[in-house]
């Protein structure tokens, strides 16, 4: 199931955290668990693609995120707007400079042009860095949401088509 979480990032810092078990392919057609897990997704405001760096089934990170994405594309179009990382876990399953081998070629692939995190939850190892980075991405766009009114009335036309597509 889902799984909410507060993740706390220093003194009176904070944010909710939405755990949504993998989207798997027809996840927008109802597969799995899927529109009742997608609809969770609606609500956030930022995405975070969590994809193994090291799969057990030796799967393509590549194709995992890009299954991802059109996933939520099947299910919102306009979800696909909504600001995304991506996020490479177990990072402690391969020696550094395979690492970089798998971070430069999932990029590569995706052509990914966000922001891009790589970690290990098991040993905690760039998480702290990750939360940071959402904390003060949030903060930001609180901020920016008070300042620039033009970028207010985007992000509320963004949160209604996709509330209206959910």
């Amino acid at each position: 199931v889902p799984n909410l979480g507060v993740v706390d990032v220093g003194r009176m810092r904070s944010f909710v955290i939405a755990d949504i078990p993998g989207v798997i392919e027809g996840a927008a057609e109802g597969a799995g668990l899927g529109t009742r897990f997608l609809k969770h997704l609606s609500r956030t405001r930022l995405l975070l693609h969590l994809v193994d760096m090291a799969p057990l089934d030796q799967g393509d990170p590549v194709e995992a995120v890009e299954t991802i994405v059109h996933e939520l594309g099947k299910f919102s179009p306009a979800l696909t707007l909504r600001e995304r990382w991506l996020v490479l876990n177990k990072c402690d399953q391969l020696l550094e400079d395979e690492q970089q081998a798998v971070l430069d070629d999932v990029v590569e692939r995706l052509e990914w042009e966000g922001p891009v995190f790589v970690i290990s939850a098991a040993e905690r190892q760039g998480t702290d860095e990750l939360a940071q980075a959402v904390m003060n991405w949030l903060d930001e766009r609180d901020l920016r949401m008070v300042e620039d009114e033009e970028y207010a009335a985007e992000v509320a036309a963004l949160d209604k088509a996709i509330e209206e597509e959910a």
